[in-house]
């Protein structure tokens, strides 16, 4: 026989002294338990997954680059980040050339999606592109993303 009282939240046996209980009462029991418990565990709403553990332990990495002094260098990051920065160590992020005329630009950053990049980096999945200006710039902008033995480092956002 079922207990003569039911608890308020989940309507569990609550047994009485002459009460007489039965395995299927334990059993129906253990079931509601397992259902709402193993719902409850599973909500990610709730909890966090091991994805959302992980990016919130590690939400971006740092690594240093080396220029290769071409007017491309592509380098594929270890997971396509949201968002990278990326800069010339040791140097100002932007500095003016009075005398030739043009705005150097030692550093950029670029979103995922066509979110947008500032001059001289992209970012495609994994793959970050940096720039470098070659010759003389006819637009006032030297973009210095890749010098020859330059040192860059960059942090990538998960």
């Amino acid at each position: 026989m079922a207990s003569t009282n039911k608890t308020t939240n989940l309507n569990l046996n609550d047994w009485i002294s002459t009460d007489k209980p039965k395995r299927e009462d334990f059993v129906s029991d253990n079931t509601i338990l397992d259902t709402i418990i193993g719902t409850h565990i599973e909500n990610t709403t709730l909890h966090f997954t091991t994805a959302d553990r992980s990016l919130l332990s590690a939400p971006f990495e740092v690594g240093v680059l080396g220029g290769t002094g071409e007017a491309s260098y592509a380098h594929t990051l270890s997971f396509s980040p949201k968002c990278v920065f990326v800069f010339l160590r040791n140097n100002p992020f932007i500095k003016y050339d009075s005398t030739n005329g043009y705005t150097i630009y030692n550093c950029g950053a670029a979103c995922y999606n066509s979110y947008g990049a500032s001059l001289g980096v992209s970012l495609s999945g994994a793959q970050l592109t940096l720039q470098q200006t070659l010759t003389t710039p006819t637009d006032g902008n030297f973009i210095n993303l890749n010098k020859s033995l330059g040192q860059y480092v960059y942090i990538a956002f998960k």
